[in-house]
C-alpha cells in the first residue's frame, strides 16, 4: 500500500464513498493481446470507490509525485508517449474499456454494483506540474471535464486534510497527523 493512496482513500470516504485500494482486474490473455501487451501483469486500479446514492463507481489513479515536477498534462493526455504509459487508464482507450467492463462484471457478480452503475475514471494528484510560465492544472481540469472524468487536485486534498484536523477524536493515523500539524497546513 501507498501512504498517499491511504490519504486519498480517506478523502473519498469523507466525501461519502466506500473505497477499496489495490483492486486487481481479471483480464484474459486474448484481452491482453487486444490491448497490445500480451505479457502484461494483472491490471490493478489504485482505488475503486462507490458512491451508493449516485450509483457511481470511480476508478482512481493515484499519483503523489510530491518530490518531482508533478503530474503533467502531456502525460495524462497521451501527448508524451513515454509519460502516457504511467496513465493507461486515461491514455489507452482499449485498456480503459476492457478494464472498466471486466471490473464492472466482477463487481456485479459479487453483487457490489448494479448493471446501470455509472463508471467514471478519476485522477488524484498530490502535485501537478507548474512553473512561472506554465500551469498544467487548468489544462488537465479542462481535458478531464471534456472526457467526463474527475480530477482531485492537490488543493482539494489538502483542504480535506485540514478539515480532518477539526474532526472529533478518531484513532486514525491521517486524522491524528492532521490534528498535530494543523497550524502547518496552509
Amino acid at each position: 500500500m501507498n501512504a498517499f493512496e491511504d490519504i486519498v482513500k480517506l478523502y473519498l470516504e469523507e466525501e461519502g464513498y466506500w473505497a477499496r485500494q489495490s483492486v486487481k482486474v481479471s483480464i484474459t490473455p486474448q484481452e491482453k493481446r487486444n490491448i497490445g501487451t500480451f505479457s502484461m501483469p494483472t491490471p490493478e486500479i489504485d482505488i475503486v470507490a462507490l458512491k451508493v446514492d449516485k450509483n457511481e463507481l470511480l476508478l482512481v489513479e493515484v499519483k503523489s509525485f510530491l518530490d518531482s515536477p508533478g503530474v503533467r498534462f502531456s502525460g495524462v493526455s497521451g501527448k508524451n508517449k513515454k509519460d502516457a504509459k504511467r496513465y493507461k487508464l486515461f491514455t489507452n482507450d482499449k485498456f480503459r474499456k476492457i478494464v472498466t467492463c471486466n471490473l464492472k462484471e466482477q463487481y456485479q457478480h459479487k453483487k457490489l454494483v448494479k448493471g446501470d452503475t455509472k463508471i467514471t475514471c478519476a485522477l488524484a494528484a498530490g502535485h501537478i506540474y507548474s512553473t512561472k510560465k506554465s500551469d498544467d492544472e487548468p489544462k488537465i481540469k479542462d481535458y478531464f471535464e471534456r472526457k467526463g472524468w474527475k480530477l482531485f487536485t492537490p488543493k482539494q486534498i489538502k483542504a480535506k486534510i485540514k478539515d480532518l484536523s477539526q474532526k472529533g477524536w478518531e484513532d486514525n493515523l491521517i486524522t491524528m497527523t492532521a490534528k498535530l500539524t494543523k497550524e502547518a497546513i496552509p
